[in-house]
Order: C-alpha cells, then structure tokens, then sequence
C-alpha cells in the first residue's frame, strides 16, 4: 500500500506568504503607475498619446525587428503614439524574460520606431561589447568599416555600399553619447533601443536623435 504524507503549514506561516505576495504585486502596480504619471507629461508635452498597456501588440508587429527576436514573455508598456516633428513615431518600455526557473531575468529597453518616407537596406549598429552582441539573429552580414576602428561599435547591412555610404563616425558617436544607443533599420523602419528605462528627458534625447538619423539616411541616398 502505498502512503502520502499531508504537509500542514502554519496558519500563520500561510498568512505571512499571501501577505507578501499581495505587497509584492502591489509594489509593481504602484511602480508600473508611478512610471505612466513620470512619462505622460513628455507625452502631453509632445502632443503624443500614451497608453499604460499595449494596443498595438508591438511583440508581434515589430517581430521582423532584431529586439524583438529575443528572449520569451515579450511585452511593452508605457506605449506613446503620435507624430514627432512630422513623422510617425512610437515609443515605448519594452521587457523580455531570458532563462527559465531561478536563471530567469527580466531584460528592460526604452524603445523609439520612426517610420521613414522611403525604405532602406536592412542594417545594425550596436555596441560590440553589448550582450545582444553576443549572437547575431539579424541574419545580417558585418561590414567592416576601417573608419570606425575606434568606435567600438558593429555595422551588419544586407548591402555593404549602403553602410559605407551612410554611416558616418559623428552617427556613431552621437549613438555612444546618447547612452550606447543601438541603431536598426529594417523595411521603412529607424528604431533606436537603450537597455534601461529613460527618464522622461533622456526619452526627449532619444526621440531627437531618432528624427535627425532618420532625415540624415533618407536624404542619403
């Protein structure tokens, strides 16, 4: 005959837990909200809407995108949409799970899409000693460019002639100051990602470096 051993718990050990969970959640809507109020004066600031939730499912229609390739349980939060000096833009609190059980870890981007008047080759520059850099899932190939030996950034385009043509040390080093911004341009697209949570007026930095690469590469070419 085989036996099952019942495990009692305390009832106030039971408490103690449902009480923790219940602070535990409460601390994340409390900072979630916290985090809408901080981010809707830019937003009013700048005529854009924002959303605390996503109505775009942005996961999945920006899924082509080399951010949104990663990781698992992708979701964005704090979504703004409208135009930014003339052009369509969104901007957004993106996160990810990476690993699973105690390995797992939850990865945090600020994120700015520009949707350009023309369509470009698809390219990326991202910081070499990032931890996206570690595996390529573009499906780009890297374009050396001996001009950029000390910028400690990567260039990967599906037409090299474009990436030399286009990509200027004064781009890549305005990416380096903006906090090591990543660049990506992909079907009509110019996305910006930053592995943080901005503050309102770095937000306000990003946006502005979005618009200006995004007339620079248009009128490139």
């Amino acid at each position: 005959m085989i036996t099952t051993l019942a495990i009692s718990y305390p009832p106030l050990l039971l408490t103690v837990f449902f009480a923790l969970l219940i602070v535990i959640w409460l601390t994340a809507v409390l900072r979630q909200r916290y985090r809408t109020i901080s981010l809707s004066s830019l937003a009013s600031e700048l005529k854009l809407r924002i959303f605390a939730r996503d109505p775009l499912n942005i996961p999945q229609r920006y899924e082509h995108l080399y951010l949104f390739k990663h990781g698992h349980a992708r979701r964005a939060r704090n979504v703004m949409i409208g135009h930014y000096r003339s052009r369509p833009i969104r901007a957004f609190d993106y996160l990810y799970e990476t690993g699973l059980g105690i390995d797992r870890r939850t990865q945090q981007f600020s994120v700015v899409i520009v949707q350009a008047d023309r369509s470009f080759p698809a390219l990326l520059v991202h910081p070499t000693g990032s931890a996206m850099s570690l595996d390529n899932m573009s499906g780009l190939e890297e374009v050396p460019l001996p001009k950029m030996q000390q910028s400690n950034y990567a260039v990967f385009c599906e037409q090299a002639e474009f990436a030399r043509e286009s990509i200027r040390p004064e781009m890549v080093e305005k990416l380096r100051q903006c906090n090591n911004a990543i660049l990506e341009l992909r079907e009509g697209l110019l996305a910006l990602y930053l592995p943080r949570k901005l503050k309102p007026a770095q937000y306000r930095q990003l946006l502005a470096l979005a618009s200006e690469l995004t007339g620079h590469l248009t009128m490139s070419r």
